[in-house]
């Protein structure tokens, strides 16, 4: 490699470091507002406005539309109803199932909250074209392949545990 390339690449690495710490900076900046507006975590905000959007939804549907791990979602409800902004019901169908219904305050709360309630990242994404999107997960799996030490515990955890 000539030292041209090697140059060009470190210069490269470099740019792609800073672009992760803008984009996790940007979403830590977010979760801490979205607290500070609402007296919620970013993921508390997000369930909740799912639960709003989708009355009646199961912890596991929960879980899945947010990408987390089900103790995490339980917790997540958990906190929402010891908040008054959410409530449990057992189906009248199925005893077994528990579906989810925001409070009249749960409501309220999600229609005052600062926008994207999903989080600045998951806005961006949503925001990409297929095949950026695609060529993205891509990228990303290669370089996660990369990576000498890996925790897949991550996947499940809300981006506002980190």
């Amino acid at each position: 490699m000539s030292a041209e390339v090697a140059n060009q690449t470190s210069e490269d690495v470099m740019t792609v470091l800073k672009e992760f710490r803008l984009i996790f900076k940007s979403m830590k900046r977010h979760f801490q507002w979205v607290e500070k507006q609402t007296g919620i975590s970013g993921a508390q905000l997000w369930a909740l406005a799912a639960v709003v959007g989708q009355p009646g939804i199961r912890v596991t549907e929960l879980g899945k539309s947010m990408a987390i791990h089900q103790s995490t979602t339980s917790n997540l409800v958990e906190r929402l109803v010891q908040a008054d902004l959410m409530r449990r019901e057992r189906s009248a169908k199925d005893q077994r199932v528990v579906q989810l219904f925001p409070t009249p305050k749960g409501s309220r709360l999600v229609k005052k909250a600062p926008m994207p309630v999903r989080g600045v990242l998951m806005d961006g994404l949503e925001k990409l074209s297929p095949k950026e999107l695609t060529s993205l997960v891509a990228s990303l799996k290669t370089l996660i392949g990369k990576m000498d030490v890996k925790d897949a515990s991550g996947q499940s955890l809300t981006l506002s545990d980190f």
